[in-house]
């Protein structure tokens, strides 16, 4: 499948904590993408009112648990979240949001078999760096919106968050068709290599 054919979605979650096995998500946000097209204007957000509100969270988040009261539960939401999941999921170190991590688990509580492919726009941008003869030793994701010159706004609001990761990799998916990847196959490649590096 070309690139620029794909239908991408960047999410992004805020959680009530970092415990895969135990914490829950309090806000999704979802942007839609074709090929490298941004379709802001179908983004999808939603405030999750979880079973237990861990103050603790709020200093990176800043939602509070009255913030949440009137917001459906994860069960309620659900059915929203699964259909913004259309398509390959983008994110910065998305598999913290998906694969091994807290979607997955909550949708698999409600019976829900999720199976997506994922983009890590920290792998592409490994890849990215090797390839021009950088030392992109800071992939962190304030160090990789100031290297694409992207405005920092509304850091840790999961819709900010989505937009950013979107916008990063429609400039990512540039340079990768200058170094010949144009084919979803050949990025999956080049993201493999990198996957399980230390750098």
């Amino acid at each position: 499948m070309q690139l620029q054919e794909a239908k991408f979605c960047s999410i992004d979650v805020e959680s009530t904590g970092l415990d895969s096995l135990h914490d829950e998500i309090i806000t999704f946000a979802s942007v839609p993408m074709l090929g490298g097209r941004i379709f802001a204007g179908a983004s999808v957000y939603t405030l999750v009112r979880p079973t237990e509100y861990k103050m603790a969270a709020m200093k990176y988040h800043g939602i509070a648990g009255r913030d949440l009261d009137s917001a459906p539960s994860f069960a309620e939401a659900s059915e929203l979240i699964l259909k913004a999941l259309d398509g390959i999921l983008v994110g910065h170190s998305v598999d913290f949001d998906y694969r091994y991590r807290i979607l997955r688990r909550l949708l698999g509580e409600q019976h829900v078999a999720l199976e997506r492919d994922t983009i890590d726009i920290v792998l592409v941008e490994k890849w990215l760096c090797i390839k021009s003869g950088r030392l992109c030793m800071d992939l962190s994701f304030e160090s990789m919106m100031e290297r694409y010159a992207i405005k920092e706004s509304y850091r840790h609001n999961a819709l900010a968050d989505a937009f950013f990761s979107a916008q990063m990799f429609q400039k990512q998916l540039l340079y990768l068709s200058e170094r010949g990847v144009v084919t979803l196959g050949q990025l999956q490649k080049a993201m493999k290599a990198y996957r399980y590096s230390l750098w």
